[in-house]
């Protein structure tokens, strides 16, 4: 028995010394796959968390110019729809002191080619064009040069909306096709700023000389088409005339219509009377709350001016 353990003993010992570097070499791969393993999971916890302060970044900012402070939230999803086909941008903070503040939001046109891309390209090209200056925007010039250039290349099968904002020291300046919204929040009361350009308003028009009645405009079948859509080769913006004086904690909201066709204007009223940030929150909760089937892509810009010494 004696013998048979020893025997037994010389062989693994034998066996051992033959393939000890096998083991080692599985030994160091093991350690190599664990060193690994940690720094992956290092990795992702660190690119977890910064996408988080992505986001946070995203959603909230701040600018000062010395006279006016700006706070800004924005939020953006795609509901359920297959894509995203909303884009939005704000111009450098490094511009706002000396050229101002550009707020631009694209709703790029579901059931035509490349909505997504029309409007991240448009949105783009408008920022490329800052910094404006008021005497260079009146009737919209811009937009309709831009329209054209879409039209050039999708010659009708592609457009998107937009909507533009350009506050300069305490004055402010838009520009909108299509049906994306601009409101106001100004003394608790809201306010459209800029008109739907959709077939229902044309409607309405002729309700208002007796052609039709009212509830004949609202739910007519094509009151949602659009009249005006960047992409057309010219388009007429809305536009204000002339810039507006900002006032003290004014709130502007530029929105889709995922989220102003999902949710009424009281609703969005009691949103903008939070903080941006708090608002875009608000926003984006209530259009999940209201789990609308077929939700439309959503996207919010949210902004509000401060007088630095007001109220």
């Amino acid at each position: 028995m004696v013998t048979i353990s020893n025997q037994f003993i010389d062989d693994y010992l034998a066996y051992f010394g033959e393939m000890r570097w096998v083991f080692i070499g599985c030994l160091v791969f093991l350690i190599l796959f664990l060193l690994v393993y940690v720094i992956i999971t290092k990795n992702k916890k660190k690119n977890a968390a910064s996408d988080l302060a992505e986001q946070d970044a995203n959603r909230v900012n701040l600018m000062d110019n010395g006279n006016f402070r700006i706070e800004i939230g924005n939020c953006q999803g795609i509901g359920e729809r297959e894509e995203q086909q909303d884009a939005f941008a704000f111009s450098p903070n490094s511009k706002w002191k000396d050229k101002g503040f550009l707020a631009v939001l694209c709703d790029g046109m579901g059931g035509l080619d490349a909505g997504a891309t029309i409007s991240n390209k448009l949105v783009s090209d408008v920022i490329a064009e800052f910094p404006y200056a008021f005497d260079k925007l009146k009737d919209g010039w811009i937009l309709d040069a831009l329209s054209n250039e879409i039209y050039q290349t999708y010659r009708g099968r592609g457009g998107t909306t937009v909507v533009i904002t350009f506050l300069q020291n305490d004055r402010m300046w838009f520009a909108s096709v299509g049906d994306s919204d601009l409101l106001l929040l100004r003394n608790n009361r809201i306010y459209a700023m800029n008109t739907r350009q959709e077939y229902g308003n044309q409607l309405l028009m002729r309700a208002s000389d007796g052609a039709l009645t009212v509830d004949q405009a609202l739910l007519h079948e094509d009151a949602p088409a659009l009249t005006e859509f960047m992409g057309a080769p010219h388009t007429n913006p809305d536009y204000s005339i002339v810039p507006w004086q900002v006032m003290d904690n004014d709130v502007y909201l530029l929105c889709s219509d995922g989220i102003s066709d999902t949710l009424s204007f009281e609703e969005i009223r009691q949103a903008m009377m939070h903080s941006p940030a708090e608002c875009a929150e608000l926003l984006e909760k209530g259009i999940m709350t209201k789990n609308k089937k077929f939700q439309d892509n959503y996207t919010a810009i949210v902004f509000a001016v401060h007088k630095i010494g007001g109220n």
